[in-house]
């Protein structure tokens, strides 16, 4: 946290004109967003009929995505992208005109189906919430003045916690358990109310299955470099490269792997950022990561502050934050998702720059 201080304070008044010549373009990028909005449409169409909804995966969401992980991971980044430009769209009008169009409710309730279809394909219980997340997150980035309403708030817990229940019940009910029979371990409630408070709980499984006994210590790793570029390239590939599943030897799925070694479902603990760099970088290098980490996170604060009602601008710096912060849950797949909106972005900032086309209109 302090590191993280330190380089917010030390860039505050940096400008990063690098990030705008390679990812932001001229004007308000309508062009642009316009053809991120069809590969992302593309991208749900060929998902829902070559993968299947993620909601009713037969096993769990990994599992149901092998072979299919580049592209279900490029279509999540693009999703946040388009939700936090549609939302400022609407927002910057209501600011603008203090009334809701007619224009605008129907781009409101788009959004709103654009989140749930795509948090169905997505099948994370997390993922209705990172949809309506990444909207309050862009609004904050762009008027700067961001409020908490304990309404709103409630609000989206509820929208969040219904999704959740719902995946989890299908979930249970395709794995033939009775989501109204007693449960366990808590007298007096249902199988999947209890199931949910242990999914909760589990939320430190990468804790409690490592560090008694000593565990961490016993967990084996690769090379480092492997772990950078499994998320890259893939793990189903590389390991067809390299002759070994380099997936079992993240930190978290080790740890698994550790009391059952013959589970072969995909998934698993995540590494989280401390267990990580004590196993792949150790006691005396692991300030190299922590340094880098805080750095990143320091530019997209900073960056953050400079929206100046740029809308193009705010959606992507929201898309770099929340693309980010799975770096504290499995830090090289977390790099990896922020390489992926740097490559992405350049790439669709490169493909219209070569295209003829009138200066960009207001939007």
């Amino acid at each position: 946290m302090m590191l993280l201080r330190l380089f917010v304070y030390l860039n505050r008044h940096k400008k990063f004109s690098i990030f705008r010549v390679f990812l932001v373009p001229r004007g308000e990028g309508s062009f642009q967003f316009f053809i991120v909005l069809l590969v992302y449409v593309f991208l749900l169409v060929f998902l829902w009929t070559q993968v299947g909804l993620g909601v009713s995966a037969e096993t769990n969401r990994f599992e149901q995505n092998r072979g299919f992980g580049a592209f279900v991971r490029v279509a999540d980044g693009i999703r946040i992208f388009v939700l936090a430009y549609l939302t400022l769209v609407v927002y910057r009008r209501w600011l603008e005109e203090r009334k809701i169009s007619l224009k605008s409710m129907g781009l409101i309730f788009f959004i709103l189906v654009l989140i749930v279809v795509s948090s169905a394909i997505n099948g994370a219980k997390f993922a209705m919430l990172e949809g309506l997340y990444s909207c309050f997150v862009a609004m904050a980035i762009f008027y700067k003045k961001p409020k908490f309403n304990i309404i709103y708030a409630a609000c989206i817990f509820l929208l969040a916690l219904v999704f959740a229940m719902f995946v989890l019940s299908s979930n249970l009910e395709k794995k033939g358990l009775d989501v109204d029979a007693a449960p366990s371990y808590m007298p007096g409630g249902d199988v999947l109310t209890e199931r949910l408070v242990l999914r909760i709980l589990s939320n430190a499984d990468k804790y409690y299955l490592t560090l008694p006994g000593g565990v961490l210590d016993k967990l084996q790793t690769d090379d480092l470099w492997v772990r950078f570029v499994a998320p890259m390239v893939g793990t189903t590939r590389l390991s067809s490269m390299l002759g070994y599943n380099v997936n079992n030897y993240n930190v978290g799925r080790q740890a698994l792997l550790y009391y059952d070694p013959n589970y072969e479902i995909a998934g698993g603990p995540t590494s989280h950022f401390d267990l990580f760099v004590y196993k792949y970088f150790g006691n005396y290098f692991g300030w190299m990561w922590v340094t880098f980490s805080a750095f990143m996170f320091a530019v997209f604060i900073v960056l953050s502050r400079q929206g100046c009602g740029d809308i193009y601008f705010c959606a992507i710096v929201t898309t770099l934050w929340l693309r980010s912060l799975p770096m504290l849950l499995e830090p090289t797949v977390g790099f990896a998702y922020v390489l992926d909106i740097f490559i992405i972005f350049t790439l669709i900032k490169l493909f219209c720059s070569v295209l003829p086309r009138k200066v960009d209109a207001k939007t």
